[in-house]
This record gives structure tokens, C-alpha cells and sequence, in this order.
């Protein structure tokens, strides 16, 4: 016997057998399509209780990732502004040692060197003696 590929409940094809809960069409029955709908019903209601979860959870996420952008903008505009004062400072700086080496000479500049290894090694030592 051959079975029908297209029917849910696996009746022989040309055979008219009324098995249980259709006519003798092959047509389920009013009382199994309408329980047959219930069961649908009730995955339906639980597939889409599961949906409405899982998109909350992926809302909370998206929401908390923005959170997160906003953050690291701000911090991103702190740093930014702490650069921007230190390259300010530098070019100030520089600047100055310019108007320096123009208005006195080179000799300043290599005073200015001097002062600076002479200042290091002092500091240097000190700390060196001040361990031991």
C-alpha cells in the first residue's frame, strides 16, 4: 500500500478508510480542525511569547550600547580638549625659545641645555642618595 505523502495522517492512497477524526472524504472533521487550530493557537501564543522576550532583550542591548557610544564620546571630547590645551602650551613654548634665540644668540640656547643636564643630574643624585 501506498501511503499519501500530502495527508497529515498517513491514510493508503485510493483506499477509503475512515480513521480517526475525518470524514470519509479524508477531510479532517470540525471537532479535529478545531483542536487542531487550538494546538496551533497555543504554539503561536508561545512562539510569539519567546519573540516579544528576545526583542526586549535585543532593545535593552541596542540601548545599552548607545549608552556606552554617549559615554566614550564624552571622554573621547575630554581627551581632545586635553590635547588641544597641550599643544597650545607647546606652541607657546616653542615660541618663546624662538623669540629667545633671535633676540640673544645661539649661546642661550646651549646655557639653556647646559642648565637643563647640570638641573637632571643634581635631581639625579639626590634621589639616588636619598634610596640608600
Amino acid at each position: 500500500e501506498k501511503l499519501c505523502g500530502f495527508c497529515m495522517y498517513n491514510r493508503p492512497i485510493g483506499g477509503n478508510m475512515n480513521h480517526r477524526g475525518t470524514t470519509g472524504t479524508g477531510r479532517p472533521s470540525t471537532a479535529a480542525a478545531a483542536s487542531s487550530a487550538d494546538v496551533l493557537e497555543s504554539q503561536n501564543e508561545a512562539m510569539l511569547t519567546t519573540l516579544q522576550s528576545k526583542i526586549s532583550t535585543l532593545k535593552n542591548i541596542t540601548i545599552a550600547i548607545g549608552d556606552e557610544v554617549k559615554e566614550q564620546n564624552r571622554a573621547l571630547e575630554h581627551m581632545q580638549n586635553g590635547m588641544g590645551s597641550t599643544d597650545n602650551l607647546l606652541s607657546s613654548t616653542l615660541g618663546k625659545m624662538k623669540v629667545m634665540y633671535n633676540s640673544h644668540g645661539s649661546m642661550s640656547i646651549v646655557y639653556l641645555a647646559v642648565f637643563c643636564v647640570v638641573t637632571f643630574l643634581v635631581m639625579f643624585f639626590l634621589v639616588r642618595w636619598g634610596r640608600s
